[in-house]
């Protein structure tokens, strides 16, 4: 698997509900991730992305599929999709009861990305 593009070896068996610092939990404060993050990780919430939002508590040589976006983000991520068709993911409620934004670029904007960023643009909405 090491010829694999990390989007394709993340573990697919994301936690049942976001973590307490989960960046996609509405009650989790702004600020605990740097704008540039957010930035950087738009490119999963883009049609047919095929990179998956990793768990922040997840390790680099072990990425988990973060639950918030499962849940609110990845809607239109490509490898998601797959993922959910040849049965790698099972569709499941991850909000663990908690509110979440509604979608990335909400996310992202809250955290401190100017809305009319140019990384923001071909982020999906939850349509």
């Amino acid at each position: 698997m090491d010829d694999l593009p990390r989007a394709y070896v993340v573990d697919l068996r994301p936690p049942k509900k976001p973590c307490a610092e989960c960046p996609w939990r509405l009650d989790v404060p702004i600020g605990h991730f740097p704008v540039e993050k957010f930035i950087d990780l738009a490119k999963t919430a883009f049609d047919q992305a095929h990179i998956i939002f990793s768990c922040h508590l997840s390790s680099e040589e072990a990425p988990t599929a973060c639950a918030g976006f499962l849940e609110r983000g990845a809607a239109h991520n490509l490898t998601v999709r797959l993922a959910y068709i040849y049965g790698r993911l099972q569709a499941a409620d991850r909000t663990g009861g908690y509110a979440l934004y509604k979608d990335y670029r909400e996310m992202a904007v809250a955290n401190g990305v100017p809305p009319e960023h140019p990384a923001l643009a071909p982020c999906r909405g939850p349509d």
